[in-house]
């Protein structure tokens, strides 16, 4: 027996669920985070290496002592002291340095960050102004001061916007996520997808981008936020899945410093979403939601969030029944990143979420968890910026409340999902840069009928701003 589309969507949501914009608008990663604002700071190495560290530091001040022109051993001795949270003795043995090198620009630039380091950007872009002055500067210091200059400026505006756009080709083997086999039992009894339902392959081209706007209020430790996200994709073959989605929000953050709550703030957002199926409304959704944000230590971010949304859903011309999905969601997530090196992060993250659909079959709670790691390395072809690559894996396990009664009269759907992603930025300069991506997905349900692989490939080029 044939299976009918009388459900139209059962393999929607690969690509609709939620607003997966976010997941694909990955910019390009900023400057490091400031440290905090005193003279010493958290060091930035374990305790075993702490030990070794200081007593470098120690055999490394003698000789300093001893040949107080000698530049290298200067400059050892200053990142040692970096490592080890003294950046108080790394700016007075480099400031000691200038008497003996004047305006020399790598000398400079290094005095630039330990300042920004501090938050003392005026004083940071004196040093980096200087360094930039010098004569002959090397290609390296420029481009590295140019950024510090770039990130001051930032700073120093009331208002900032900022954005990013990324535009290009995406292969799926599996673009409608069907299972692999054309044959599938409900209610313990043998159906024959049809061509439509079992998985097959397509190409797509897509856009997404950001924008984002804040403005710093003159109340102290108040600011204002808004920003728009969105995503478009056409598919070669598979017209039922072309998309287009957007996603807005605004509202207050607080910076909590003026609470004794360093480098600590929290944000209240409104949010409104809507996504497009085939050119017919298919999504709305509207909610709230609230963030908090604490850089722990110099190397140590921590951040959780809990958001709230009503979906509406609406029928549309290949999907019959998707206003039976319409409810509320709820979603909690927490993450965690550490910098093991200066260009090498670590990023855990835990999720929940709770949908109440209008129908049992179609609510559930899912619970997850990721890890990804980021490597910056000197670019392997000329001296532009650094190339980034990261790697991510996440799985989550989802339990629907109610059986589907045309699929399994006596059973509730249960799904476990694994996800593996490997990207590669390669700025071509500071702002834009050529983005490849490689995934894998595999669901597995005791609904043979959800359970299904994809690996995808991508290549775009993006921009920042």
């Amino acid at each position: 027996m044939v299976l009918p589309k009388s459900r139209g969507g059962f393999f929607l949501a690969a690509h609709t669920s939620g607003m997966a914009v976010a997941a694909l608008c990955l910019a390009m990663p900023a400057l490091p985070a400031i440290a905090q604002q005193s003279q010493n700071v958290a060091p930035q190495t374990g305790n075993a290496s702490l030990a070794g560290i200081q007593a470098q530091r120690k055999v490394l001040f003698e000789r300093m002592m001893a040949a107080p022109d000698e530049l290298d051993t200067a400059f050892e001795y200053a990142a040692l002291s970096s490592q080890a949270g003294d950046l108080e003795g790394a700016i007075s043995t480099l400031e000691r340095m200038l008497i003996y090198a004047p305006g020399l620009p790598r000398l400079q630039l290094e005095l630039g960050v330990l300042y920004y380091r501090l938050g003392a950007y005026e004083t940071a872009r004196q040093y980096f102004e200087g360094a930039k002055a010098a004569g002959e500067v090397p290609p390296e210091v420029s481009t590295k001061v140019d950024q510090y200059l770039a990130a001051i400026e930032q700073k120093g505006a009331r208002s900032q916007l900022s954005g990013m756009i990324r535009t290009g080709l995406r292969y799926q083997s599996n673009a409608n996520a069907g299972p692999s086999n054309s044959t599938v039992t409900l209610n313990s009894l043998s159906y024959t997808l049809d061509d439509l339902s079992v998985a097959a392959e397509d190409f797509n081209g897509f856009v997404n981008g950001t924008l984002r706007y804040r403005h710093d209020t003159e109340i102290q430790g108040l600011s204002l936020e808004a920003g728009i996200s969105g995503y478009a994709a056409g598919y070669r073959n598979r017209d039922t899945l072309n998309t287009a989605a957007m996603e807005a929000y605004a509202g207050p953050v607080f910076d909590l410093g003026r609470f004794g709550l360093d480098d600590r703030s929290i944000s209240l957002m409104v949010l409104t979403s809507g996504v497009l199926i085939e050119g017919e409304r298919y999504l709305a959704s509207a909610g709230i939601s609230t963030n908090f944000d604490w850089q722990a230590t110099p190397l140590d971010s921590l951040s959780a969030s809990l958001q709230f949304r009503h979906e509406t859903y609406s029928n549309t011309t290949s999907r019959q029944t998707a206003d039976l999905q319409t409810g509320n969601r709820f979603d909690a997530q927490a993450s965690w990143s550490h910098n093991l090196a200066e260009d090498f992060s670590l990023t855990g993250r835990v999720s929940a979420t709770r949908r109440d659909a209008e129908t049992g079959y179609l609510s559930f709670n899912e619970v997850g968890g990721a890890i990804s790691a980021a490597y910056r390395h000197a670019a392997l072809i000329g001296a532009g910026p650094a190339w980034i690559i990261g790697l991510e894996a996440a799985v989550a396990g989802r339990a629907h409340d109610d059986p589907d009664t045309m699929i399994n009269v006596a059973e509730r759907q249960r799904d476990t999902e694994f996800s593996l992603n490997l990207r590669q930025i390669t700025p071509f300069n500071e702002r834009v840069a050529l983005v490849t991506e490689g995934g894998y997905r595999k669901v597995w349900s005791n609904y043979d009928i959800k359970a299904f692989d994809t690996i995808s490939l991508s290549i775009g080029v993006q921009a920042v701003f």
